[in-house]
């Protein structure tokens, strides 16, 4: 599968979902910060993906794994079955697919630049050589802790333990 197509499903599955209700988190004054980021991080997506075109000659028009993306979702798959009312389906596609667009598409972080993850652990990046390089502080601890699932091994993040100084 080349990545124009993986960008026109990802838009399929994605043009009706609402972003409203992340609009207003966004601009109440009441919500916390790490909520405020993630509505702010959800948007940027949304409308990212919606507005992005890939031309069929276009440089990045390369072939992606379908396995590969297979595997995204089925692994995300397992980590709502655990933790995420069935009411959501909408939101859980939404989810989904933004994960595979930032993970195979533009390669980010699965989680905005700054989020608390806890106890001040976050994603940050790095410039190096002219690119941006990522991290994440409990990329390694959530490897070692990872049972049923392990969403982690598909986002561009590198473990902190491997930044060098």
């Amino acid at each position: 599968m080349k990545t124009r197509d993986l960008l026109e499903e990802i838009k399929e599955n994605i043009k009706d979902f609402d972003i409203a209700p992340f609009e207003e988190r966004a601009r109440d004054e009441n919500t916390d910060q790490t909520s405020k980021l993630r509505a702010n991080f959800h948007i940027q997506n949304y409308n990212e993906i919606m507005e992005l075109n890939i031309d069929e000659n276009d440089e990045s028009n390369i072939e992606i794994d379908e396995k590969l993306v297979n595997d995204i979702k089925d692994e995300l798959g397992r980590f709502f079955e655990g933790c995420s009312p069935e009411s959501e389906e909408e939101f859980k596609r939404f989810i989904t697919y933004t994960c595979i667009y930032l993970s195979l598409i533009t390669k980010r972080p699965l989680h905005p630049i700054g989020i608390d993850m806890h106890n001040g652990k976050t994603v940050f990046g790095e410039e190096k050589d002219g690119e941006t390089v990522y991290y994440c502080d409990i990329k390694e601890e959530q490897s070692k802790i990872a049972k049923d699932y392990y969403t982690c091994q598909y986002c561009v993040c590198k473990p902190s333990e491997l930044k060098e100084n």
